[in-house]
């Protein structure tokens, strides 16, 4: 399966993005100097929720290996930016009665494919100019 291509186009509105995937689409938005709004999530959350909803889908994938289907199981991530390194925290939000599960969960966590993305040296190569 090839994955989509993501293509963002800037909206009449300042700083407002809608951005698209096959059928899928989301709409992106800043503040900057006292212009744009909240019309959609600003594009450093775009790249937290990637990583927490990945990780979800890897805790519930991991939870109905163990024979848990539908466990109340979340991920929460905050990026920091500093000078010199980039910081993804998360934290794992498991339903009480699942705790004994959190190292499996853990386990999976650590190796969900978003995480595994951004954990390798990056490149950005533009792909040629439309007219």
């Amino acid at each position: 399966m090839i994955a989509p291509v993501i293509e963002a186009t800037a909206l009449p509105v300042a700083w407002q993005v809608r951005f698209r995937a096959d059928d899928h689409e989301g709409r992106a938005d800043t503040v900057k100097d006292g212009t744009g709004g909240s019309a959609g999530m600003r594009p450093h959350e775009l790249l937290e929720a990637s990583l927490a909803t990945c990780m979800t889908i890897d805790a519930r994938m991991a939870l109905a290996d163990l024979g848990i289907p539908g466990g109340a199981v979340g991920v929460r991530v905050h990026l920091e930016r500093e000078q010199s390194v980039t910081r993804f925290r998360y934290e794992l939000i498991l339903d009480p009665a699942l705790e004994p599960h959190r190292p499996a969960v853990t386990e999976s966590i650590e190796r969900s494919p978003v995480r595994s993305t951004l954990s390798k040296q990056l490149t950005f190569e533009p792909v040629g100019a439309r007219i």
